[in-house]
């Protein structure tokens, strides 16, 4: 990898909610209507019963991505806790969920902007092939999307922003109009009537052992988990992501909350408005056709909730292309994949070839318009990958037991001197179980994923011999750094600040999780003579000498550097010493001006500013 350009740190906590909201809070726009065509009636239990798997696996993401906060995700997960066979197993499988992500919604945006222009509905010609117009629209919005990545992670962020807030609006909004006005509760009552279609469907591998009902019930569970598929795109973006050990664990947390709470609300109201048959038949826009139920304005509302529907698919569609992307360069990084995947755009620092192939790959797949060809893909390798990531987590707590863990899944025990999570035992277990389910149920997911498996671990077998490296040797594992025992915390310190405040300060403020770095920074004076200014830097050393000697006294990992010229110097200093945030010391009334906060971020745009109130 080269030195000089790395990937940028400018997501903060509501690009990181955002990064994972876009990827699930999306899901709810199809998903409830296709999930009604095999559930019936009882789609809103289809849906509580795979949001278990989604929960586990959620915390279990939290916990990980802040142990280990590098690009790369379940991959660098399952390479620390197995080797590198698993990890690139994990990695593939999660590669498989992404590019179905790009194709399944990119079908699913375009399905909703024919809602608003139905001449985008039906089929073209091109050189005595008939195509799909949605499967066209949905492959020009991928090529848009590759775009907008190639230019950054920061712009890429903010687009998801904007929708994902105004996605959130929108939603509520139909949710409060829907129940008020439009909601039947005699019509969802009767709902109940029906578990599962009654009616065979071709795309449901049926085993003869349970009659039809209940059948199309388990696998309307196993595709009520594509609602919650892409919580491990905050994960992906961990490396991107500013003072990852404050924000990934929250913005997890929020992203479940809200994704669990939409989801069930719209089963419920899309079954109390339209009733599962009808629900079904808008498979393609589902919401949309729920909106234009509401009196007098059902027309309008309609039209604009299909809209926002394309967009937040859009930015589900945009996450994918990060997602891939991000994986494969990790892969790449970690000498599982060849090291063109993990070259950088010299000015824009993304990984554009990762990006231009896969998305393109997820682009071909769009091209087919076939929404529920793609949809009986989409969990195999996501599901897969879930079931090793509760694995990894559990195996974790062995292999690194003495990490500092900042934020942990709740619900712990020890057996026998180890400590357990009954979350990630309970991920576990839930994850396999609807895994297996879909291996059982879905012949298309079940030869392709297989296949999709099959041909990677080949790959990596064929890079291995290639390269005279043994396939079960630990390379991945060792260039992966190691779990962050301790934040890299630099304190700037200016002359003429007392020592004891700061000591103070630190002590207060700052727990012994932080590995302190206090840098002296001033700038040379211009009529001091050579022997006065190297008498004041010895003065000041002295005293950023004492006061690491305190903090060293106190527990505290501590060192010491004294920077003496520009800005520029002190950003190379920030750099080279791989700092994770700057505490910036002030006086505890202190206003921060307009012009000086600009200044900071400025300076050390790449890296979390913290406060250290004297």
């Amino acid at each position: 990898m080269s030195k000089k350009v790395s990937l940028k740190r400018e997501i903060g906590l509501l690009g990181s909610f955002s990064m994972g909201f876009a990827d699930v809070g999306a899901d709810v726009f199809l998903a409830i209507g296709i999930v009604a065509l095999y559930a019936a009636g009882f789609s809103p239990f289809a849906f509580l019963i795979a949001s278990i798997c989604y929960i586990t696996t959620g915390l279990v993401y939290a916990e990980l991505s802040e142990l280990y906060p590098y690009a790369g995700g379940a991959q660098v997960y399952g390479t620390k806790a197995g080797g590198d066979v698993l990890g690139f197993l994990m990695g593939w499988a999660i590669l498989l969920d992404y590019v179905l992500n790009i194709g399944l919604f990119s079908i699913a945006s375009a399905g909703y902007l024919s809602f608003i222009f139905p001449e985008l509905r039906g089929e073209i010609v091109i050189g005595g092939i008939a195509l799909s117009k949605i499967g066209l629209t949905a492959f020009t919005i991928v090529l848009g999307l590759i775009i907008i990545n190639i230019i950054g992670i920061k712009e890429s962020s903010n687009f998801n922003v904007a929708l994902v807030l105004l996605t959130i609006i929108t939603e509520l909004l139909v949710l409060s109009l829907g129940f008020l006005f439009a909601f039947n509760l005699e019509t969802f009552i009767n709902q109940f009537t029906s578990f599962g279609n009654p009616e065979p469907i071709k795309y449901v591998s049926y085993t003869g052992l349970l009659d039809v009902r209940t059948e199309n019930f388990i696998y309307g569970v196993t595709l009520a988990m594509s609602s919650y598929i892409g919580i491990e795109s905050i994960a992906q973006a961990a490396e991107e992501t500013r003072n990852p050990w404050k924000h990934l664990h929250r913005a997890f947390k929020i992203g479940i909350v809200a994704v669990v709470f939409f989801t069930l609300a719209f089963s419920i109201l899309g079954l109390g408005v339209l009733g599962w048959e009808t629900l079904a038949d808008e498979a393609y826009n589902p919401i949309a056709s729920i909106a234009s139920r509401v009196p007098i304005i059902g027309g309008f509302f309609a039209l604009g909730v299909a809209f926002v529907a394309f967009a937040i698919n859009m930015v589900s569609t945009n996450t994918g292309v990060i997602g891939v992307s991000r994986v494969v360069y990790s892969m790449s990084r970690f000498d599982m994949l060849p090291k063109v995947f993990s070259k950088l755009h010299p000015t824009r620092a993304t990984p554009y070839i990762s990006i231009i192939i896969f998305s393109l790959i997820g682009g071909m797949l769009a091209l087919t318009g076939e929404l529920h060809f793609v949809a009986s893909l989409y969990n195999f390798g996501a599901l897969l990958s879930y079931f090793l990531v509760n694995y990894s987590h559990i195996k974790l707590r062995k292999v690194d037991a003495d990490a500092y863990r900042n934020w942990k899944t709740p619900l712990n025990f020890r057996f026998k001197g180890r400590e357990y999570s009954l979350v990630a035992i309970l991920g576990f277990l839930s994850t396999g179980t609807l895994f297996s389910l879909v291996v059982l149920y879905h012949p298309d997911g079940r030869v392709l994923g297989t296949l999709w498996m099959i041909v990677g671990l080949g790959l990596f077998i064929l890079y291995r011999k290639i390269k005279g490296q043994r396939i079960r040797e630990y390379i991945a594992a060792e260039l992966i750094p190691p779990a962050t025992p301790h934040l890299r915390t630099a304190i700037l310190i200016d002359p003429g600040m007392k020592k004891e405040d700061i000591i103070k300060a630190i002590k207060r403020q700052l727990p012994k999780i932080h590995r302190i770095f206090l840098i002296g920074t001033f700038q040379l004076p211009k009529r001091e003579s050579d022997l006065e200014i190297l008498n004041f830097v010895k003065s000041f050393e002295e005293e950023l000498r004492e006061i690491s000697e305190e903090l060293l006294k106190n527990g505290y990992r501590a060192e010491y550097h004294v920077i003496v010229g520009d800005g520029k110097i002190l950003e190379d200093t920030i750099r080279d010493l791989h700092i994770d945030q700057i505490a910036i010391p002030r006086p505890k009334r202190a206003i921060r001006k307009s012009i000086e906060k600009r200044k900071e971020k400025k300076i050390y745009r790449d890296v979390e500013i913290i406060h250290l109130y004297l």
